[in-house]
């Protein structure tokens, strides 16, 4: 009986162990805004006075990210993709890495090579474009898909 039982709560614990892992995916690694000598990340203000913000007249981020997933039903079950950007001090994006928690598993690179062409307003820090991370949530309802950030 005591073998039954251990053989259960160790099966448990790994089942828990298991709902709380967060699949990562590495898309880029920035390098073409690395300084010689320094990887990207290196001289990327943490800290700045004004976020780095989308810079599109013709669309909103919502609309953006709602016309990319269109072609996904899955869309329908809920769920969210947090995206990670870094935006140089020119306002272009790099998109790096993706932690989708969700039943939506897009192609992230295409999504990727539609992000590397947008453009963002830099985020400012003493009164100058910084080098800057921009973590991005991108939420499905079940109708719309709606973008929320971390600043």
């Amino acid at each position: 009986m005591k073998t039954l039982l251990s053989f259960i709560l160790l099966f448990f614990a790994f089942s828990a162990f298991a709902q709380q892992q967060v699949e990562s995916i590495q898309l880029d690694s920035c390098n073409q805004y690395a300084a010689p000598g320094e990887t990207a990340f290196e001289s990327m203000a943490v800290r700045v006075e004004q976020s780095a913000q989308w810079n599109n007249s013709k669309t909103s981020m919502d609309d953006f990210f709602d016309t990319f997933f269109k072609q996904y039903v899955q869309k329908r079950a809920g769920g969210r993709i947090t995206l990670s950007l870094l935006i140089s001090k020119d306002g272009k994006c790099c998109f790096y890495q993706a932690q989708p928690n969700s039943n939506v598993r897009p192609d992230f690179k295409e999504l990727k090579r539609l992000l590397d062409q947008t453009t963002w307003t830099p985020a400012t820090q003493n009164g100058q474009a910084v080098k800057s991370a921009k973590v991005l949530f991108i939420n499905f309802d079940g109708k719309r898909v709606s973008v929320s950030s971390l600043d």
